[in-house]
């Protein structure tokens, strides 16, 4: 079991990394014999992000990877087992975007009951659901595609409306607008980069897309610069 608490953003400065938070957590850490000839702060680091790096925890995030540890118990010999226990306090980076907070992404998927899903490359459970796409948004069956209808500006009643559609592989801006926690489902793992103090190097790998990832975030485009970011390029 683990205990947290929310500490910081990572960054702060509203670029990409201020998606990202430092939680502070508490867990109780074995290590099995093979890890005592290794550096015990090294070792620690080891088993916690072989635990927590990828894991999505309920109301926390995205687990990306350790940050640091911060302290540590002295280790704990039981009876009849080789293994040490201490526990650990550390810190981890975690993904978790704050309310109304803009991401830059790309879409991949266009459904007619989901809405739009967006990927930011390590993560793909974003979804602008029909509610949240701009007025006029219809959903084209042949193309399986959302579009934006727009009148034409001569009054002519014969002429077509004009789309924008959702392309695939658009690269879009949508805002967050909640966070939603499936506790029913296993939390998947992925592979992260290195994480280094001067910077985030995010994972490359995303989830993988057979398991139902317990994170989703709501996005929307309805805000003025929203969605895909070649529609806003000349009025900027």
């Amino acid at each position: 079991s683990y205990s947290f608490c929310t500490l910081l953003a990572v960054g702060g400065g509203g670029g990409d990394d201020s998606m990202f938070i430092l939680s502070a957590l508490r867990d109780a850490v074995r290590l099995v014999p093979e890890l005592f000839d290794k550096e015990l702060t090294a070792a620690l680091m080891s088993v916690l992000n072989e635990k927590y790096a990828g894991r999505v925890l309920p109301d926390v995030g995205m687990c990306i990877q350790v940050y640091d540890i911060t302290s540590y118990s002295d280790a704990v010999l039981h009876p009849g087992d080789g293994a040490s226990y201490s526990t650990v306090y550390f810190r981890l980076v975690v993904f978790r975007p704050f309310t109304e907070e803009v991401l830059k992404g790309k879409i991949i998927k266009s459904d007619l009951e989901k809405g739009v899903q967006v990927s930011i490359g390590f993560f793909d459970n974003i979804w602008v659901p029909p509610c949240n796409l701009r007025q006029k948004a219809v959903f084209d069956k042949e193309e399986r595609l959302w579009t934006n209808e727009i009148e034409p500006e001569d009054d002519d009643d014969q002429m077509e409306p004009l789309r924008n559609y959702l392309e695939l592989q658009q690269e879009v801006r949508v805002q967050c607008v909640a966070i939603t926690f499936d506790t029913t489902t296993k939390a998947p793992f992925t592979e992260p980069e290195v994480f280094q103090r001067t910077g985030i190097n995010l994972p490359s790998k995303p989830v993988e897309k057979t398991q139902e990832v317990p994170m989703k975030v709501i996005g929307s485009f309805i805000e003025r610069g929203l969605g895909p970011v070649e529609w806003w390029k000349y009025q900027e």
